[in-house]
């Protein structure tokens, strides 16, 4: 099993590296994270799979009045959204972007390395459709490989180079407890997704 350390790392250089390369909606590009991610962990021996497929996270206001589920749409691939497993677990970049064209002040959310131990809280929705073991880009339309190739160099590039803070948000979400440590600590995100599992859908926005 990879330790969360060398993920958040990788998540860190992906974070970095999409923000250098597309400034105005690195936000957006999770099928670059996506690629990025599983380009990195390949070349430290494990052996990722990117996923696409549907994909919704529980978002809370910061006053802590309005909630809702959110996700995103491509604009660039098959699917709405793309993400990264490891033998199960779900690595996902993408959550810790939600909050910047969210319908409401949001607070921050974590980036995701949950483990496949555990079942998915009801505020982290993952609806799988198809899997690509390779990060091959030559099957990808010719607009995309003209950006991912650099993207990717970029990627192995920051990955060579030590960073002086590799974190991603104040935590990654990795289980059950990961929420509950982050609750008692006072996190905004973890204390509303303790309350959401515990209400019906009724009473939840769909967002």
């Amino acid at each position: 099993m990879v330790e969360a350390a060398v993920v958040e790392r990788v998540l860190c250089v992906v974070d970095r590296c999409l923000k250098s390369q597309f400034p105005d909606d690195y936000y957006k590009r999770c099928m670059y994270a996506s690629f990025g991610v599983h380009r990195l962990l390949q070349t430290q021996g494990y052996s990722p799979v990117i996923v696409g497929g549907n994909f919704g996270a529980f978002v809370v206001s910061r006053d802590q009045r309005t909630a809702s589920i959110q996700g995103y749409a491509s604009g660039s691939g098959e699917h709405s959204h793309y993400w990264v497993e490891l033998d199960g677990s779900i690595i996902d970049l993408a959550t810790y972007y939600l909050p910047i064209e969210s319908s409401f002040q949001a607070c921050e959310v974590p980036a995701v390395f949950w483990n496949a131990s555990y079942p998915l809280p009801k505020g982290l929705i993952y609806s799988p459709a198809v899997r690509y073991p390779s990060s091959d880009i030559s099957h990808l339309a010719p607009h995309i490989i003209e950006k991912m190739e650099p993207f990717l160099a970029a990627c192995h590039a920051r990955m060579a180079k030590p960073l002086a803070k590799p974190k991603i948000g104040k935590w990654l979400v990795t289980t059950p407890s990961s929420i509950q440590k982050a609750a008692s600590k006072g996190d905004p995100w973890a204390r509303a997704v303790i309350r959401y599992e515990s209400m019906s859908a009724q009473n939840l926005s769909i967002g």
